[in-house]
């Protein structure tokens, strides 16, 4: 369990079953397919590296062994990770929440999926997260895939909206949620017991702000690309020549 000296933590939502990349990777668990020389998840570590975090969780369901072995050939330095093992499939909500005791010592964790790169530095929206003043904090972006528009919008004093908005849209903005949230890990506490597994974050966060928890977006300027479908690893260079810092370089272990 995290010590009483932990301030920010990590949550690496590795679980998934990748179906969408068995064309490209029939034998390898998304989190440890290969990008430019290391595993992708590595690519994500080493992000909550450089943001201060040395205690990450992640979530594994299958293949737990053969991620455990690749992931910890590669680890950064003085980071320790916590395996929170799922023997069935829970969803990112579900996932999440099982995990909740290994944060206990944790004033704000940042969560990422493991299969999502950003061209952003992220010290600017986690400084706005943890001055803030909301327990969670979305970061989004104004561009994204047209199939995933309407899910998400902020409205003027940047908060989120989710869904189908019963307010006038001309008072929202469409955003696309990229995957990174900042939270305060005990407004968790209050979604315990209220879902059957699986089930998603997005659940947990729309059950919480019908409780009056407010949860915020902040808006990253600098491309994201999705790396959990084959299409998004036919678009990797092309983001990297325009966001050269959306991965480690290997020359930098």
């Amino acid at each position: 369990m995290p010590d009483g000296s932990v301030k920010r933590g990590g949550f690496i939502l590795m679980a998934g079953e990748g179906k969408r990349l068995r064309g490209l990777f029939p034998d390898l668990p998304k989190p440890i397919v290969p990008v430019k020389g290391m595993p992708l998840a590595a690519h994500i570590l080493f992000d909550m590296q450089r943001l201060g975090v040395r205690r990450v969780i992640a979530n594994l369901h299958v293949f737990p062994e053969k991620i455990q072995k690749r992931i910890l050939e590669v680890i950064p330095a003085e980071t320790e990770i916590v395996w929170s093992i799922e023997d069935q499939l829970l969803g990112t909500g579900g996932g999440i929440l099982h995990a909740l005791p290994y944060m206990n010592a944790m004033e704000t964790v940042i969560i990422r999926t493991c299969d999502i790169l950003t061209g952003s530095d992220l010290t600017g929206p986690l400084r706005e997260h943890e001055t803030g003043g909301s327990p969670v904090t979305l970061v989004v972006s104004g561009e994204g895939p047209e199939g995933e528009a309407g899910k998400i919008w902020l409205d003027q004093s940047g908060e989120v909206v989710f869904g189908s908005p019963e307010v006038a849209k001309e008072r929202l903005r469409p955003v696309w949620f990229v995957g990174i949230h900042f939270v305060c890990p005990d407004v968790y506490r209050l979604a315990q017991g209220a879902f059957s597994p699986p089930f998603s974050i997005i659940d947990v966060y729309r059950f919480l702000q019908k409780r009056g928890v407010r949860i915020r977006g902040v808006e990253i300027q600098e491309g994201w690309l999705d790396l959990g479908t084959e299409d998004g690893f036919r678009q990797l260079d092309r983001f990297l020549s325009a966001w050269p810092a959306g991965i480690h370089s290997v020359g930098e272990q």
